[in-house]
């Protein structure tokens, strides 16, 4: 499959009249606007935050998922819909906000192959998918893959950077009972094929503002966070940059700092790696050698940066990826507890 271009199936206007774009009708109204070079808001890409609300004003829609829990039922009331789940079925007005924002990569559908699959812990490992194409990103967005086996459709953050080989590196953690990783981790093999669609999201990094910066990775978050702390040592004046890497696990058994990090910290002034363990108190300093589990702060990742940083939390920007729950009170930690300014915090929601 080569890259796709927007077919002119449907044509979506807005209700000012000002700007209209083409959507396939396999597409969505979202994702064709982001084709588009638009930008609205949205953030997890799949009907569960809620953040791509739209109004319909005319013309009619398919809804990839009726039960979509990024709708209130009052929004129900009022006819809003989703624009991530949103095929059109004819030409549509709609009304939606459409901000400034930097799209500096817009997104495509093609094929990916699988190459190659590297275990990190006993249920998570770096997936590694080629694309005819260059892999072109921002460090901290993520992609749709869609699965060879039914309609299963995921978002996973890349772990790695752009790159002109089309290298497309996902740490992907099976989760119990979980459709789509149980067809990554039993189903997919090397030489595989899936569509993948992207780049998306709003969590990228960010050009140097002057300010280090905080990456906060709990589970398989943590890949998203290794590209920005690629992308961080890769910028202009990384040298004189300090970094600090967050990792949040339940136990021991799932620590772990893939090697590209080892390789970053040699570029950037100083790459401090925090970790936490939510589930396992370590007795008696930890695992005699491991650093990762002697140093590890004995609760949730979110609690762990506000003690490790204390009074210096305004002075970072800050990246997250992880569990909704994670991101949310890292959210509240450090926004509403700490006063820092909630612009300099990033990170995409998934539910």
């Amino acid at each position: 499959m080569s890259p796709t271009t927007t077919r002119a199936d449907h044509r979506i206007s807005f209700a000012d009249g000002e700007l209209s774009y083409d959507c396939a009708r396999d597409d969505t109204i979202l994702r064709a606007a982001l084709r588009a070079g638009l930008s609205p808001g949205y953030e997890c890409n799949s009907g569960g935050c809620g953040s791509c609300r739209f109004e319909l004003v005319d013309g009619t829609v398919h809804d990839r998922r009726p039960d979509a829990p990024g709708l209130t039922a009052r929004d129900r009331r009022k006819g809003r819909k989703l624009a991530c789940q949103s095929e059109p079925r004819s030409n549509c007005v709609i009304r939606i906000g459409v901000g400034g924002g930097l799209r500096a990569h817009r997104p495509i559908r093609q094929a990916a192959t699988l190459k190659e699959v590297q275990p990190l812990t006993a249920d998570m490992a770096e997936f590694t998918f080629q694309t005819a194409n260059p892999a072109a990103f921002t460090p901290g967005q993520y992609a749709m893959i869609h699965l060879p086996d039914g309609e299963v459709e995921r978002a996973y953050s890349m772990s790695n950077v752009s790159n002109c080989h089309g290298h497309w590196r996902f740490v992907i953690k099976r989760t119990p009972n979980g459709h789509a990783s149980s067809l990554l981790f039993d189903k997919l093999e090397p030489g595989a094929t899936v569509t993948l669609d992207g780049p998306f999201g709003n969590a990228y990094l960010r050009p140097d503002d002057g300010r280090d910066i905080v990456c906060v990775g709990g589970g398989s978050g943590l890949g998203a966070m290794v590209s920005v702390v690629l992308g961080a040592a890769a910028q202009p004046g990384a040298e004189n940059r300090t970094v600090h890497l967050f990792i949040g696990a339940r136990n021991a058994a799932d620590l772990v700092v893939p090697a590209p990090v080892e390789m970053a910290a040699r570029r950037l002034n100083s790459l401090q790696i925090h970790t936490a363990l939510s589930e396992e108190v370590v007795q008696g300093g930890g695992s005699a050698g491991n650093a990762l589990v002697e140093g590890a702060y004995p609760g949730f990742v979110h609690e762990a940066v506000v003690t490790d940083l204390g009074e210096s939390l305004e002075s970072f920007t800050f990246y997250a990826a992880g569990p909704s729950a994670m991101t949310e009170q890292l959210a509240r930690s450090l926004v509403v507890e700490r006063g820092v300014d909630a612009d300099r915090l990033h990170f995409d929601r998934f539910c």
